[in-house]
């Protein structure tokens, strides 16, 4: 079995600054609705499958995600972010809102395959750290398979550090 590299990020909310990250016209940033959980699940295991990056690594972490994404839409009431074209969920970033969670950002962003390379990775970054912030969150962490898309371009935002991560991130349902 082929072994992953991971990388954890973190950011420090307090230091967060204002700017914005403007969606292309006709997108619509919004916090998900627990009838969107079929959306997203279904959003995130299309996005995973169809990145080449996540081949054979997808397959071993699917069925802990599809729980994690589940029980932030059972037990909370801020779990996820998505991205609106017209009624149409094009992409979405699930995340816990506890505290002292070891990972904030269950999936990250996830785009549709048709929508990746115009900003809405960074837009649900962005919009998914704000809103942790707003909970009282000081700290927010996320898990990522190292020299991913998300790994090289998108988590180095917004003056993130990062680390090695030894752990499986999946292993166990915290």
């Amino acid at each position: 079995m082929k072994h992953d590299h991971w990388k954890l990020f973190s950011w420090n909310l307090t230091a967060l600054d204002d700017a914005d990250i403007p969606l292309p016209h006709g997108l619509l940033l919004r916090p998900a609705s627990k009838s969107d959980e079929a959306a997203v699940q279904a959003l995130v295991a299309l996005a995973f499958s169809t990145d080449a990056q996540w081949t054979g690594s997808y397959s071993r972490i699917a069925s802990a995600l599809q729980e994690r994404l589940h029980e932030a839409f059972r037990s909370q009431h801020n779990p996820a972010l998505v991205i609106l074209h017209g009624t149409r969920i094009i992409a979405a970033a699930c995340f816990s809102t506890e505290a002292e969670a070891e990972n904030h950002l269950y999936c990250g962003p996830c785009v549709l395959p048709e929508y990746r390379s115009r900003g809405l990775g960074a837009a649900l970054l962005l919009g998914s750290l704000r809103t942790l912030k707003d909970l009282g969150i000081h700290v927010a962490r996320a898990v990522v398979k190292d020299n991913t898309t998300a790994s090289k371009f998108v988590y180095p935002k917004f003056r993130s550090v990062s680390e090695p991560y030894e752990a499986e991130p999946f292993s166990a349902i915290r």
